[in-house]
């Protein structure tokens, strides 16, 4: 035929590419085979409400693809670098941390705007910048993809740049300026001055600990940038958790401690519309923001506020409670006082309730992610008091079972972090 004149469908040629096919077809085939058998069957929560984080996640056999794609992708970028080009990289990181945090703070960011197709010129002249700096830290952002131009030289934003303008309703603004503010100071101090002092980076670069300072009168600016931060990154953690792991049943009482303004827990009620909440924060915390957001989200019939501190005795209020729920509040504590934590809930806690605990869980992950809870362990030498960190599972196990509780399990979730639950 005309076709296998052209294409040479000669048997003695085409049989060997066939068996070369089918090999192939034969070996993605067992590969899927293999990831969707070992994969977890994941949550099905019984409502998911419209702009539900859950959605933003794959199934879990895609999860795995593409995480061992980006271990592959990246391993071959390193092992094909040259070690000057390696050490130069890592010498200047701190750069595109530099552009990305300017085009933000000076509100490059929000003036190109959902709608983009603006010039450099414009934006300077709308914020009064100086155009030719201005233009040339734009130019950088569109070579770390946070910007890009079309054929006029015109800037829009990225999927990744969108995600830092102010009136995104995820926007990760305010971990982009907490992040690059008084956390870089603690950085530097932890990799200088804390090696031979023992000390938080922090506590040697602002002579008081985070918490006391962050809570001082003259740095309440920086604590609601903090508050900010720590809801912007509250979408991918619950999304990831609740088509992972479920409330021990549909109407449970669920007591989030060390919850904030609740955003965690408002997310699950919207999830399990038969689920009862309480969120146990610092009376500070609670007055001032819990009761209201938790209203503004529509869930104030079903989830109430209890102001303490989760170092003392907790009150008889959650005693009732099915699951206490724990997020990024170990890690920021010493074994003893994750063990106090951890012993006070046993003690108001009924028997048969669960404690869930989510964090950056050591030596879960590839490689990829396992470098990145790396950075997190140094974050929390650089920000918290002496002894916080991040643990492995084994680690993890040991302070449950310190506190007196059962042997915990693991519950991986499609994200960096992991779960890890027990029973009382």
């Amino acid at each position: 035929s005309d076709f296998c004149a052209v294409f040479s469908c000669n048997e003695s040629i085409a049989a060997p590419r066939m068996g070369r096919v089918t090999v192939i077809v034969a070996l993605v085939a067992v590969l899927v085979g293999y990831l969707i058998g070992t994969s977890p069957a994941g949550v099905t929560p019984p409502t998911t409400p419209p702009g539900s984080p859950t959605g933003m996640l794959p199934p879990w056999p895609v999860f795995r693809v593409a995480i061992a794609l980006n271990e592959f992708f990246e391993a071959a970028a390193v092992a094909t670098r040259p070690p000057p080009v390696q050490v130069k990289t890592l010498a200047t990181a701190y750069w595109q941390s530099e552009i990305s945090y300017s085009l933000t703070k000076s509100g490059a960011i929000d003036a190109v705007g959902a709608a983009g197709g603006v010039a450099c010129e414009d934006v300077a002249a709308k914020l009064k910048l100086v155009p030719d700096f201005l233009c040339r830290m734009m130019r950088a952002g569109e070579g770390i993809k946070l910007l890009s131009t079309d054929a006029q030289g015109k800037y829009s934003l990225t999927p990744a740049g969108d995600m830092l303008r102010s009136d995104h309703p995820g926007s990760l603004r305010s971990f982009m300026l907490m992040i690059n503010e008084e956390t870089t100071k603690a950085w530097r101090a932890a990799g200088t001055k804390s090696l031979s002092s023992g000390q938080s980076g922090f506590k040697e670069a602002f002579g008081k600990e985070w918490w006391a300072w962050h809570n001082e009168q003259g740095h309440a600016t920086q604590m609601r940038q903090f508050d900010a931060a720590m809801r912007s990154l509250n979408a991918d953690v619950s999304g990831a958790l609740l088509i992972d792991w479920a409330p021990p049943k549909e109407d449970a009482l669920v007591c989030d401690i060390g919850g904030g303004a609740g955003h965690m827990t408002a997310a699950m009620a919207h999830h399990y519309p038969k689920l009862k909440g309480i969120v146990f924060d610092q009376p500070k915390v609670v007055a001032s923001s819990t009761k209201d957001t938790l209203t503004e989200l529509g869930v104030s019939d079903r989830v109430s506020a209890v102001g303490g501190s989760f170092l003392e005795p907790l009150p008889a209020a959650l005693s009732s409670c099915d699951a206490f729920y724990l997020q990024f509040i170990l890690h920021d504590w010493a074994d003893e006082e994750c063990v106090s934590i951890l012993s006070a809930i046993k003690a108001v806690a009924k028997e048969g309730s669960q404690i869930v605990t989510t964090d950056f869980i050591l030596g879960v992950d590839g490689a990829n992610m396992e470098m990145a809870k790396r950075n997190m362990d140094i974050n929390m030498m650089a920000v918290n008091p002496p002894g916080a960190g991040e643990r492995t599972f084994e680690e993890y196990s040991a302070l449950f079972a310190r506190a007196g509780l059962k042997p915990p399990q693991l519950v991986k979730l499609r994200d960096i972090i992991s779960t890890v639950v027990t029973e009382v």
